[in-house]
């Protein structure tokens, strides 16, 4: 069965290290909301794009048309016969409902993937992050508790919602996802 893997959560958690070596891993195509969010504004996904929380590109109508770009691409590849990978913060329980649709649609599951890791390593990688001119990211550590007030609740008695913890290893981490994965074919 074709599926959908969202792995969303709060910016510096490791959901586009996780999505890239999980695509990577199993042949997905994987596809990156701050990719997807700078591309409809007409720059590269490096270009740094700096912003207040909510504010320019990261405002909620500019968001909206975000999720819609990723779900369009999404169900060009399930339409192809490929399972795909969405990355991004879906802090909106709307969002990840639309997912859930779209699923439904085209006859595939969708599974989630809530990524959470300890606030020290958050900060630090956000720092790392700061640093790297070939981030797509504009995530920032003055952003986080703006982000974390503004995060609709996960409802992980929902089916196939699971919370991952990202403060371990890649290679830990992407084992558990690939065992959990494989728990959801059956």
């Amino acid at each position: 069965m074709k599926r959908i893997v969202v792995i969303f959560g709060m910016m510096g958690t490791g959901k586009t290290t996780m999505a890239k070596a999980l695509g990577q891993d199993l042949g997905w195509p994987v596809v990156h909301s701050d990719a997807v969010r700078k591309t409809l504004a007409g720059l590269t996904p490096t270009t740094p794009t700096p912003a207040e929380f909510g504010k320019g590109i990261y405002d909620e109508d500019f968001s909206r048309r975000t999720y819609e770009e990723m779900l369009n691409q999404a169900k060009a590849h399930l339409a192809a016969g490929q399972s795909v990978i969405l990355d991004g913060s879906y802090k909106r329980a709307a969002e990840r409902d639309l997912v859930q649709q779209l699923a439904r649609e085209q006859g595939a599951k969708a599974i989630f993937l809530y990524c959470n890791c300890p606030l020290d390593i958050v900060k630090e990688r956000l720092d790392i992050r700061a640093q790297d001119p070939k981030s797509i990211s504009d995530g920032r550590k003055e952003l986080l508790e703006a982000q974390a007030k503004d995060f609709d609740l996960v409802d992980f008695t929902l089916p196939d919602f699971w919370g991952i913890n990202t403060g371990k290893e890649l290679t830990e981490v992407l084992e558990k996802v690939k065992f959990l994965l494989s728990r959801k074919e059956k």
